[in-house]
């Protein structure tokens, strides 16, 4: 049922269509559309999930690029799945959070009988630094039941601490894998810089910076080879993922120049109810589904950040 906007809230559709919907982009090669599809506060996640699911049904990855500490788009990415089962679907679920070294671990927790608390320590999960593992348990049960392959997806973490503190030359002869498979463009690169930069609380020098957009990409690519190999398997992939990485130059783009004409659906889950907070800042770029979610209290994260780099 969907309930009343608020006017703060029409703006943001508004905005949030105009900008999805503009001349630059392009209709996708799902939908056919430039017009993503908007799912707007008070709609029921389970209708909300069967309309999702609706438009993957042609997809071969489909990503639910979230914020992590969220739990309101935890619900949502499980309901979207749900309804992706439901409708005959068998997809892969593909995670961020676990580096591809570990899929052997990943694989083994999933078909375990464990209890969601053991799968936790099994993956290693706080102490990479994930949020309450308890808000993704719903996938990995959905995964477990409907015996859903599952992939490991990230960088190896000492590698990506090597890139991002020493460029790509930092990661010796796999330099050449982990370059982004892109062309060069000044203005995305930037962009990046700008987003890491504010991401950190503009903390870094900026000396330090390029290094980081290394690491960026590096991960990026990473996510989209094993994104390619897990098609290799299963007929469709379903990305668990950092909502950043969907961004230009992210992991959709760089699927695309590794395996071109891949049918890619991007959802973006946005946050409303923050007036301080922007719209550019919140806007998942070229999402084919925007589905709005409330903000959860947050402390401030520059604090902490600010107390760890002294």
């Amino acid at each position: 049922m969907i309930g009343r906007l608020g006017a703060a809230e029409v703006g943001l559709l508004a905005a949030l269509v105009g900008a999805c919907a503009g001349p630059g982009r392009p209709a996708s090669l799902v939908t056919g559309s430039a017009q993503p599809l908007v799912v707007p506060l008070g709609v029921e996640d389970a209708v909300a999930g069967r309309q999702v699911a609706e438009r993957a049904r042609r997809a071969e990855v489909v990503y639910l690029g979230e914020l992590h500490d969220n739990p309101a788009i935890h619900v949502a990415q499980a309901a979207i799945v749900r309804a992706m089962v439901a409708a005959g679907a068998r997809p892969a679920l593909a995670f961020e959070m676990i580096p591809e070294g570990s899929q052997d671990q990943l694989t083994a927790a999933v078909r375990s009988d464990d209890p969601a608390d053991s799968v936790g320590r099994r993956l290693g999960w706080t102490e990479r630094g994930w949020p309450d593992f308890g808000m993704y348990w719903p996938l990995f049960e959905l995964a477990r039941h409907a015996r859903l392959p599952v992939v490991a997806t990230d960088l190896d973490p000492d590698l990506t601490r090597q890139v991002s503190r020493g460029g790509l030359r930092a990661a010796g002869g796999a330099a050449a894998r982990l370059a982004s498979a892109l062309p060069a463009d000044p203005v995305v690169e930037r962009a990046i810089a700008r987003r890491l930069q504010a991401a950190h609380c503009n903390l870094f020098p900026e000396a330090r910076i390029p290094a980081m957009v290394d690491s960026w990409y590096a991960r990026n690519v990473t996510i989209a080879r094993r994104l390619g190999d897990a098609l290799r398997e299963a007929r469709q992939v379903v990305v668990i993922i950092g909502r950043g990485h969907q961004y230009p130059g992210g992991v959709p783009a760089q699927l695309e120049a590794l395996r071109p004409g891949t049918r890619q659906l991007v959802v973006g889950f946005v946050e409303v109810g923050d007036p301080s907070d922007g719209v550019e800042g919140r806007r998942p770029d070229m999402a084919d589904v925007l589905w709005l979610v409330p903000g959860p209290d947050r402390p401030d994260p520059c604090r902490g950040l600010m107390h760890q780099v002294g």
